[in-house]
């Protein structure tokens, strides 16, 4: 007697464990990283799961169409949620707003951005579970469009090789443009030497002795002195000394 009670209490806690924790479904899952669309043929008391792994920033959306078959489920749940799900839970809490039961289309209003990164994940459902949905009983044929756009990153590594190629034609530039200026500031000493060196070694003759009938011959008006003409910019190129009465500035090159 003592032992057939036992036996009818394990039984009835087991019966109600069961009734608590449902029964878990079948189904398959993938993983997708891209837009995706396919046509599917989900058998009664199965379920499609598609796992979309998203950061703040990034955003998809879904488009259902039940093809032939009865209503299914359509839910948007985070990857916590998806455990339970699959444990056959009798209450599950998706996104209510990203969720839809018993329905023959279905698409989100807006697109689904996500609060933190994680993975997010939308089940198909054709199975009886949980009972507030369809009830899942026959084979259901429909199209699952998934389109996900993610967050582009600011490219700052092509920023800094930009910037950084930047520089290093400028400093090229520069480097190029002060040899050649180097070069030049060279060249102009070197020819302002060659020049004072063929100044003081090219002689100056001056006739001082007037020829008949020249000026200052006699009988005839004396001729002026030789004298050279006013100091001008390019005096300061000569290596003498400015004097008028010099011969050097008298027949100076540098005039």
């Amino acid at each position: 007697m003592t032992r057939g009670l036992y036996l009818a209490l394990a039984l009835g806690f087991a019966i109600s464990l069961a009734l608590t924790q449902g029964v878990s479904a079948a189904g398959t899952e993938k993983k997708i990283s891209e837009n995706y669309t396919a046509d599917l043929l989900i058998p009664a008391g199965e379920y499609k799961a598609f796992i979309i792994h998203l950061a703040p920033g990034d955003r998809m959306t879904l488009t259902v169409r039940v093809g032939l078959g009865e209503e299914i489920d359509v839910y948007t749940m985070s990857k916590s949620t998806y455990e339970e799900y699959k444990a056959g839970a009798q209450l599950i809490i998706p996104y209510s707003q990203f969720s839809k039961e018993s329905l023959k289309y279905f698409e989100y209003a807006k697109w689904f951005e996500p609060a933190t990164e994680g993975d997010q994940v939308i089940v198909v459902d054709n199975t009886p579970y949980p009972s507030s949905g369809s009830p899942g009983s026959t084979d259901v044929s429909c199209t699952v469009n998934i389109k996900v756009e993610y967050k582009t990153p600011f490219p700052w590594a092509l920023v800094g090789g930009a910037i950084g190629a930047v520089i290093a034609v400028a400093v090229v530039v520069l480097a190029m443009v002060m040899m050649k200026k180097k070069r030049a500031d060279q060249d102009e000493k070197e020819a302002q030497k060659k020049r004072a060196e063929a100044a003081k070694l090219r002689p100056i003759f001056i006739n001082l002795q007037a020829a008949p009938g020249a000026p200052g011959a006699p009988g005839m008006p004396a001729a002026p002195s030789a004298q050279a003409p006013p100091p001008s910019s390019s005096c300061k190129s000569c290596p003498h000394i400015y004097d008028p009465t010099s011969a050097n500035c008298i027949a100076c090159e540098y005039r």
